[in-house]
């Protein structure tokens, strides 16, 4: 069974603060494109995939984000920026796309969901848009 994250992200994410997501996660770990390169995977030793992410994509619409995530949400300034994380089920792969999350969100400012929140962690920006 799969974990899915979203980070709802303040700024526009750049190849920067994606790539200082992959490194937040670990150095030793493998990295693809699939999907036409719409999807970044982080992969193990044996190719396997642990955490794939989605290109950001931007919400516009205001209540867009509460209506797919729903109340647990809270209320979502827009535009946002909506960045999937889906964890594997493998050892360790929950861990990594957390810390993918966190280090985005520190980065541009915003906050992480999960299906599993009723209160959504709101982290300060730490980062410049």
């Amino acid at each position: 069974m799969t974990y899915d994250l979203v980070a709802l992200v303040d700024g526009r994410p750049t190849g920067d603060d994606l790539l200082a997501g992959l490194a937040a996660a670990g150095s030793e770990l493998g990295v693809r494109a699939v999907s036409g390169g719409a999807v970044i995977q982080l992969c193990d030793d044996d190719d396997d995939p642990l955490v794939s992410i989605e290109m950001p994509l931007l919400i516009q619409v205001p209540g867009e984000v509460e209506r797919m995530l729903g109340p647990s949400v809270g209320q979502v300034p827009t535009p946002a920026w909506w960045v999937e994380i889906r964890a594997s089920s493998l050892d360790g792969a929950r861990e990594l796309a957390e810390k993918y999350a966190d280090t985005l969100v520190g980065r541009l400012g915003g906050r992480v969901w999960s299906p599993e929140d009723t209160e959504p962690a709101v982290l300060a920006n730490e980062g410049t848009n």
